[in-house]
């Protein structure tokens, strides 16, 4: 049986469904598909990965501990775990219970966490009404496809910005300038899978940075007015290089991926961004509710980072399996990096 293809659309084609809203690309895959970009991760482009990156059988964890950041931003509520022991005392058998928002640590934003804010849909024109009635589009459908598994790439952009003295604060509302990102691939060379498919990895030093704070510090993070972090600059110049460079999907280790407070163009500080956007207010709304893709969040890439430099290669094959929660919003990722 052959495989299926990702139809080949220059970023012009865009809005594939013309009555939809900007840079939509639905039906791209068929009305009913669940997966949008994670197609692209074949059956033939999975074993190719793990051809050329598997050598040396190491392996790297990219996840942040459930119980970090300590104090959430975003008003989110943290990690509550508690172990039961099991029986009478003096038996040793535990069970534990987890309580925790998806999107607190480390974690992918499956197709139903978010849409198109002035639309009211999310992918493949879906409302929120249907998502509420049943559990298309839950994060469920990626576990149950085998996971998003494939070739990753890491772009260092926090040791890069150090070595060619460009200031980045990841706990300060900055931008990651798409001119930086691509002069950082130019300098290590690091080519991208001419078919698509591959999973980018960007490092802002965001969980490096929080680690170094001490719990006062932490809890103060939590509670400023608004979540400032660094992220990749919100621009239409970012969505194309995204969609031109056929990521299955796309993951950091900051809070939103793209500079925080999501959507922050639609302020007066952001007007630069603002303008380049048509129409939306966020990477967010095009990447999950028009694309279909992934967005990985607070991963954890300082050990990834460090093997990268160690190995002199900035690929690997990357495990990543979330949750199968029928109908699920956002999971951990429970990713490994393989070298």
């Amino acid at each position: 049986m052959p495989e299926p293809t990702t139809p080949t659309l220059p970023f012009s084609s865009l809005p594939l469904e013309p009555v939809g809203p900007p840079y939509n690309a639905w039906g791209r895959y068929g009305s009913s598909d669940q997966l949008g970009t994670l197609n692209m991760l074949t059956p033939s482009t999975v074993a190719a990965a793990a051809r050329t990156e598997i050598r040396t059988g190491t392996r790297v964890s990219l996840d942040w501990p459930l119980s970090k950041p300590t104090y959430p931003s975003y008003g989110r509520d943290r990690l509550k775990h508690v172990i039961r022991r099991r029986g009478p005392e003096g038996r040793v058998v535990n069970d534990d219970v987890l309580e925790f928002n998806t999107q607190v640590s480390s974690q992918w934003d499956g197709l139903r966490h978010y849409g198109y804010s002035d639309a009211q849909r999310y992918y493949n024109n879906t409302t929120d009404e249907q998502l509420h009635a049943s559990p298309t589009l839950g994060i469920d459908a990626f576990a149950s496809s085998g996971g998003i598994v494939g070739r990753g790439i890491l772009l260092d952009y926090a040791s890069w910005a150090e070595a060619n003295s460009i200031q980045i604060n990841p706990l300060a509302s900055t931008s990651i300038p798409l001119t930086h990102l691509q002069r950082l691939i130019a300098s290590h060379n690091i080519a991208l899978s001419p078919g698509g498919g591959d999973i980018l990895f960007i490092r802002s030093g965001l969980t490096a940075a929080f680690d170094k704070l001490d719990d006062s510090s932490q809890c103060m993070l939590s509670e400023r007015p608004t979540a400032d972090f660094a992220g990749v600059e919100a621009t239409e110049e970012v969505l194309k290089w995204l969609w031109d460079s056929k990521f299955a999907a796309v993951a950091g280790d900051m809070p939103a991926f793209e500079r925080s407070p999501p959507g922050g163009g639609k302020s007066d500080a952001y007007p630069a961004e603002e303008a380049t956007l048509q129409g939306v207010g966020s990477l967010h709304e095009v990447l999950l509710g028009g694309w279909g893709c992934p967005i990985g969040e607070m991963f954890d890439l300082e050990a990834l980072a460090e093997l990268c430099k160690k190995e002199a290669r900035w690929s690997f094959f990357v495990s990543s399996v979330p949750l199968k929660v029928p109908g699920g919003v956002a999971s951990p990722p429970n990713a490994v990096a393989v070298f």
